[in-house]
């Protein structure tokens, strides 16, 4: 089969969960043959990262879904780019391209990695295909009033490879920086500070656990406007020596490496990449049983599934990790089985494979697409 040529477009300023794996899959993609042109503000964070990554970037303006110059400016762009395909991320973007491909007969992807409301089905006419990241996705979508024959569940995808290969001296350095030697357990949590990422609730179940552990340590990744909230819940609690609060890291998979536990408190979770690459990691898991996180941990089987907002489910978890061995080793070895579910070389084929749907017409052999169980 021939290249296709595709055009990614992100209106989002910021550069997280979404924005990280837009510019993965485009490297993906690129690797496979095909070319790849990404559309995104030039004050986006995503821009300069592609810059840095080598990946054609293009400004464009996406002040909101029908501004006309961003239209004129993403119009002029597919004209002379000529795509055979658009991917978009976002709202105003979806938009600005479904209106651009309707001009240009260029066919429209869209991507849906949110569990947040729905705001109008009529955004969703336009796209030929939607990738829903996880069921609970796609049932949303449905819930709406989005034709159920047009959303296609396509999983977020990891480098497994990446989280497996840590060695000792890594994360014996990495321990040594978190003070975290002789510590035990220790319980690891990165993502955003954001009211639904619940980052409390396991301040919370640290104060819980401390009388059976004592020496336990939770660290936890990432920034966010509730970063500060949470800092003071665990500074009023007198657990400054029992969290570290590490800001924004890159180094996640050595960080991994140093974790006893991993714990993902999330109350409102479209997917959940952060569990998976702890399971690659070989790092039980504990997470909320809410959204797409149950598409990925099996309870008892690959990690363990605790109620959403509930500290003391999350603590009396911990000690359950902690007390049992054996459990942590059997969770470790299912949790990287189900890991490689989810690995970027077959998500990127599968994501090539949607592509060329639409260009053809034809439905897309979804049989290797990574399954809930």
């Amino acid at each position: 089969m021939r290249g296709l040529t595709i055009l990614f477009t992100e209106s989002s300023r910021n550069f997280g969960g979404q924005e990280r794996r837009l510019l993965a899959e485009s490297r993906l993609v690129t690797e496979r043959g095909h070319r790849v042109e990404i559309a995104c503000p030039g004050r986006s964070g995503l821009f300069g990262r592609a810059l840095s990554a080598g990946v054609p970037v293009h400004r464009v303006p996406m002040r909101a879904s029908l501004w006309p110059p961003a239209l004129a400016a993403l119009l002029r762009l597919v004209i002379r780019l000529k795509p055979d395909v658009i991917y978009s991320h976002s709202g105003h973007d979806s938009w600005l391209s479904g209106i651009a491909g309707a001009i240009t007969g260029t066919p429209l992807v869209r991507c849906r990695d949110l569990l947040t409301p729905v705001r109008s089905k009529t955004a969703y006419i336009l796209p030929r295909r939607v990738l829903a990241c996880s069921e609970a996705v796609k049932a949303q979508l449905m819930e709406a009033g989005v034709p159920g024959g047009k959303i296609f569940v396509y999983y977020p995808h990891i480098d497994t490879a990446r989280f497996a290969r840590v060695d000792e001296a890594s994360r014996a350095a990495v321990r040594l920086e978190l003070n975290a030697v002789g510590r035990f357990p220790v319980v690891f949590c990165a993502g955003e500070f954001r009211p639904e990422k619940r980052q409390e609730d396991l301040v919370r179940a640290l104060e819980l656990l401390l009388p059976e552990f004592p020496s336990a340590l939770l660290v936890l990744a990432g920034s966010g406007r509730r970063l500060e909230a949470v800092r003071s819940l665990a500074r009023d609690k007198g657990l400054e020596g029992k969290v570290r609060f590490l800001g924004g890291r890159e180094d996640i998979p050595a960080l991994l490496s140093a974790a006893d536990i991993y714990a993902f408190p999330s109350d409102i979770e479209p997917f959940g990449k952060a569990p998976v690459e702890a399971m690659a990691a070989g790092v039980p898991v504990i997470a909320s049983q809410t959204g797409g996180l149950v598409e990925i941990v099996e309870d008892k089987k690959n990690g363990l599934l605790v109620p959403p907002r509930d500290p003391d489910a999350i603590a009396a978890a911990i000690v359950r990790l902690a007390r049992d061995e054996t459990l942590r080793k059997s969770l470790s070895a299912a949790g990287r089985e189900r890991a490689a579910c989810f690995d970027s070389r077959a998500a990127a084929e599968q994501l090539i494979g949607h592509f060329y749907a639409v260009v053809k017409r034809k439905k897309v052999d979804v049989r290797a697409a990574p399954t809930a169980r």
